[in-house]
This record gives structure tokens, sequence and C-alpha cells, in this order.
């Protein structure tokens, strides 16, 4: 998990542009791929990014930061909104006294995301699936919200499944591209 922090982190931020943006989904992958517009991280964003440090001559370097795997980062986007309306239904009952029109649209993404992965990758840890939802949470929402999400999260995760979500969501095939 740990090792597909950026995946998770541009997931996030396609699943935003599409759901908060009202961008098309094909337009917000061209751009997360080319990193353009918002997904340009040649900002001030980048400079506070601890996952993703610039080193200098990164061909040389054993601790260079890998590439993006841009066929996981688009099947957890095209899972998580194939998806949706199933997972949130799913969510609801551990939102306690809230609903998901509610909560702040970062916080709601995060567990939509999340929650796709839990039901459908069933070789990734919970923990660390939990673990990053919250570290994208402190990160990209409020403190409010960390212990928030931390708590439907788990007990999502320790809640039987109420059927199969889109686990054969399309994983897309780049072909090198």
């Amino acid at each position: 998990m740990a090792a597909e922090r950026r995946e998770h982190r541009v997931a996030l931020e396609i699943l935003y542009a599409v759901d908060i943006g009202n961008m098309s989904l094909e337009d917000v992958l061209v751009q997360a791929r080319d990193e353009v517009g918002v997904f340009g991280r040649g900002d001030l964003a980048a400079a506070e990014d601890p996952y993703e440090p610039e080193y200098p001559a990164i061909d040389r370097r054993a601790d260079a930061p890998r590439s993006t795997d841009w066929p996981l980062v688009e099947r957890l986007v095209r899972g998580t909104l194939a998806s949706k309306a199933e997972l949130e239904a799913e969510l609801t009952p551990h939102l306690h006294r809230w609903k998901m029109a509610r909560l702040p649209g970062v916080d709601r993404l995060v567990l939509d995301l999340c929650a796709w992965e839990l039901r459908n990758r069933p070789d990734v840890d919970a923990v660390s699936v939990i673990n990053h939802a919250v570290e994208l949470v402190r990160r990209m929402s409020s403190d409010a919200s960390v212990a928030y999400v931390n708590a439907v999260l788990d007990a999502f995760s320790k809640s039987p499944a109420r059927g199969t979500l889109d686990s054969s969501a399309p994983i897309l095939e780049t072909n090198g591209a």
C-alpha cells in the first residue's frame, strides 16, 4: 500500500475533478497523464509533497521515485465511479447521524475510493488502506475529518459485503503508454 501512495493521491484528484469539478473522466485522465492543469506538479504543492521528493540525476539514484502505475489509477477511478451508488449505500449505515451528501467532498471521495478498494482488492491489507485514507484526509481535508474517516472505514472493513460490487471494473490496457 505504501508503494501506491502516488496512485491513491492521483486517483483522488481525478475523482475530485470529475465529481466536484464536473469535468469529463476522459478529459481528466488525459490531463492527469500529461500533468497539465491542476495536475501540474510544478507549483508549491510539489515542494510540500513528502511522498514524492524530487531528486537530481534521477536516473542514477536507487531511491528515485518510481513512475505512476496508470492502470492501477484508472482501475481505482473507474471502479469507484462505476460502483458509487452501491458503495455509498454500504457506507451509509456507518456514518452515524450523517448523510453522504452532507460530508465534505474530499471526505466523501476518500470514503468511496477506499471502500471500493476494500471490497475489490482483496490482496491489499485493510489496515494499510485505512491508514492511507487517513493520510489523504489529513493532508487534503480538515483535522476534524481524520478520526471520522478512520472510524467509518474501520467499521466498513469489518462489515460483510452486501453483494459483489464492481470487482470487474475495466482495467485499461495502456500498452506502455
